[in-house]
């Protein structure tokens, strides 16, 4: 397994209305890639980065400038997302852990490769570490999330200025230096299941049911597709945690599901709910028999 330090940079539509809508909500364009990768200590090896030439949002939102120092005229020389992408995965090697701070790189580097057609890249051999969990829970004894920064600060560590691609992934190389990685990663390394297929039907973003609807019940949302046998599957065994319902799949051939659905009420009474679905991890079977444990097994309607 190859082990890549990630950190993105995207842009943002300049107002709500131009919000790319379709196959789906699209409003985080990558337009820098910047990675470290580890050698066997976790510590740096190599580096990659890359501006990206944005399709969708051409003009830098004013406020992306600001954070990032990024500039409209720096990105039109820059490959295209399909083209940087293709790039960086073949210096990656495969199969590879891609590491960052947070899960929110991860699924916007997906929803990047699925809008420019990229969904075989994106399902094959893609691996994520939420390296701001590892450190909250393994390093602070906390579920509380903690930025990147106030970590660098934390650990009295030298920084390289914030919201630069590369930068951002050698400041969190830092970081892993004084993590035991070997003991955690392979406990925290994750895989998203049908997040595809989730992300065309609408099921991430959310979908709407009528009050007085059970969405842990309801079929679309409660069952999903093996990608390895091709068993239909129902969740069951629902619990609460994390700010969510767990529910648990299990196909004939012994692969293991959570899924993760969020439900909030909307304005006439109303619920939308939306789910992700991940291959079953150590962290999230702890996560999970936790939540059973402190919460019990649900039996109502949710």
């Amino acid at each position: 397994m190859n082990y890549i330090v990630l950190d993105l940079e995207w842009n943002q539509p300049q107002e709500e209305r131009f919000t790319v809508a379709e196959p789906f909500r699209f409003d985080s364009e990558i337009i820098e890639i910047g990675a470290i990768r580890l050698n066997d200590r976790f510590e740096e090896a190599d580096s990659f980065v890359s501006y990206v030439k944005p399709r969708y949002y051409k003009t830098v939102n004013s406020s992306v400038v600001r954070l990032t120092k990024i500039r409209s005229n720096q990105l039109e020389s820059a490959p295209a997302f399909p083209e940087a992408m293709r790039r960086f995965l073949d210096w990656c090697g495969r199969p590879c852990c891609l590491c960052s701070w947070s899960k929110t790189d991860a699924s916007v580097l997906l929803d990047n490769m699925l809008l420019c057609g990229m969904e075989a890249e994106a399902e094959s051999d893609l691996w994520f570490c939420d390296l701001q969990r590892i450190f909250g829970r393994e390093i602070l004894k906390d579920e509380h999330k903690c930025a990147l920064e106030t970590a660098v600060d934390m650990m009295h560590l030298p920084k390289d200025r914030a919201h630069d691609a590369l930068n951002d992934a050698r400041n969190t190389v830092r970081i892993c230096e004084r993590m035991d990685l070997a003991a955690y990663i392979e406990e925290y390394r994750y895989r998203y299941a049908c997040y595809a297929e989730d992300r065309m039907r609408g099921l991430r973003d959310g979908k709407l049911l009528p009050h007085g609807t059970a969405c842990t019940e309801d079929d679309e949302l409660g069952t999903m597709r093996c990608p390895y046998c091709g068993e239909t599957l129902r969740f069951g065994e629902w619990t609460v945690g994390l700010g969510a319902f767990l529910g648990y799949a299990r196909c004939a051939e012994g692969d293991e599901y959570l899924c993760k659905m969020k439900r909030r009420r909307v304005p006439g009474g109303d619920a939308l709910c939306s789910r992700v679905i991940y291959e079953m991890s150590d962290d999230f079977w702890d996560i999970y028999q936790t939540a059973v444990e402190t919460n019990g097994l649900l039996t109502d309607s949710v």
